[in-house]
């Protein structure tokens, strides 16, 4: 499993939202996540990365599993 949708799941657990709730909140597709957890993409786009490190209020380096919290 990619180490960025790892990340994102957890993060989403620890907030107690789905990854459609996200993705929603967010206005980006589904598909990302999707394409993540299936291997068919490996990184973000950066605004797509910045986006959703502010709505979880963590570092874009902590999202891409660059650094610990």
């Amino acid at each position: 499993m990619n180490r960025i949708y790892s990340r994102i799941t957890t993060l989403c657990s620890q907030h107690g939202i789905t990854g459609s709730k996200l993705c929603s909140d967010l206005g980006i597709s589904r598909g990302i996540l999707t394409d993540l957890k299936n291997g068919r993409k490996k990184d973000l786009y950066a605004t797509t990365a910045y986006k959703i490190a502010k709505y979880f209020g963590v570092s874009v380096g902590y999202l891409l599993g660059l650094e610990e919290k």
